[in-house]
């Protein structure tokens, strides 16, 4: 038999090895005006399960999995919770992230709370195993060419894509959900989200569910007529009466009682109420905005908030990031914010700014951006000049809550 006749191996040469690295990269920088992101498309192979040998492209900036039908891959599997996983673009690539789910997410066979998928990493969840596959096609994510919206500061690309996404929706009607860490600006946002609305010129009624006694907070929302409960003396009309035209702001949605949720899923339904202790039905004409520091996927699985309510209120989804995940804004905020307490001038009150703001973005900020606004008030009422703020540096973190006029 004559023998087969070897093949010459073949150097790789840099324009291999750069087609090595494109095929292992998923964020492909900026697009060409600079308003935008270019990433990898991406695609899941189910290997095992109910599923087994279906394809599903991630199309969107965030993907779930789980059980619940409204998810984005639904899997028919007893060990898969309702809102078990998701898939989202972060800076530095694709992330999936558990949600509490009972069994657990798996990505190659480690448990983990939340990590970055490289191209052909298997994960599991349930009895369901998939592997994680990029596509040679590109998309692009849109980012603001503005570093401001309204009251919210940022120049990161974290930033400016939520500023995109408010200035998409802000001039609609949809329901918008806000998450993120105490102090990241919630609040902040959403009034700059109705400020930007075509009901700006209407009322903007907050309600924070959690400081409001759960025998109140229904009068509160509903409102309530003359001798419904001990103290009624009056009819009074409640927030989504008040906001007539306008926006109302559920804060901390999450520490909604379950009693109540039935009731808020109507009025998003049928946009009606009906006041405490009253028969008779209201039509109503508000917008909804709400936000939470909770995880509110882990309350559903855990069964404390409904699943058709999350889904209702998360027409929109926006999550602000942490300041530690974006420190390059720090130097901006930091001015923005001293020159808004203290006026133009207290910039030439600072010690050594520029190296200040590097010590900052050493530390963590565990009271995020409201801790640095705190951290700059307080240090502007010592009486040594020129300002030392890196001597008040964790400081911020344990003073009292000072109103947030900007993020």
């Amino acid at each position: 038999m004559a023998a087969t006749p070897k093949k010459k191996s073949r150097k790789a040469t840099s324009a291999d090895n750069e087609t090595i690295l494109q095929a292992h990269t998923l964020m492909l920088g900026s697009g060409r005006d600079g308003n935008t992101i270019r990433v990898r498309k991406t695609k899941l192979l189910v290997i095992s399960g109910p599923l087994q040998g279906k394809e599903f492209v991630i199309g969107d900036e965030e993907f779930s999995i789980g059980s619940g039908p409204s998810n984005d891959l639904v899997v028919a599997d007893s060990t898969v919770s309702k809102r078990h996983c998701e898939i989202s673009v972060a800076d530095g690539g694709y992330q999936i992230r558990d949600l509490e789910s009972t069994n657990g997410t798996y990505v190659q066979g480690v448990r983990v709370s939340s990590a970055f998928l490289n191209p052909g990493a298997e994960f599991r969840i349930g009895k369901t195993h998939i592997i994680f596959c990029p596509l040679q096609e590109a998309r692009e994510i849109p980012l603001s060419a503005s570093e401001s919206f309204g009251a919210m500061l940022g120049r990161s690309t974290a930033m400016r894509r939520i500023f995109h996404i408010a200035e998409t929706y802000a001039p609609t009607d949809a329901t918008v959900m806000i998450t993120g860490e105490t102090g990241t600006g919630k609040e902040v946002l959403a009034e700059e989200i109705h400020k930007h609305s075509p009901r700006a010129r209407r009322p903007y009624v907050v309600i924070d569910c959690a400081s409001m006694a759960k025998e109140l907070i229904e009068s509160e929302l509903f409102g309530h007529v003359r001798g419904a409960f001990t103290g009624a003396n009056a009819d009074r009309p409640g927030a989504f009466e008040t906001a007539d035209g306008g926006t109302v702001f559920l804060d901390e949605i999450g520490d909604l009682a379950p009693e109540l949720q039935p009731k808020l899923l109507r009025v998003l339904e049928k946009r009606e109420i009906r006041r405490v202790g009253d028969n008779r039905v209201r039509k109503i004409n508000v917008r909804i905005i709400c936000a939470t520091n909770r995880r509110l996927e882990e309350e559903v699985n855990a069964g404390r908030f409904r699943e058709d309510l999350y889904y209702r209120l998360s027409v929109v989804r926006i999550e602000l990031p942490p300041l530690r995940r974006r420190k390059e804004d720090i130097p901006l905020l930091a001015k923005a914010f001293l020159e808004n307490m203290h006026g133009k001038g207290a910039m030439s009150q600072v010690l050594h700014f520029d190296e200040t703001m590097d010590l900052f973005k050493r530390h963590d900020w565990p009271g995020n951006v409201r801790e640095l606004r705190n951290l700059l008030e307080v240090a502007f009422y010592a009486s040594q000049r020129p300002v030392d703020l890196g001597a008040f540096l964790g400081l911020g973190r344990f003073l009292p809550a000072l109103d947030d006029d900007m993020a």
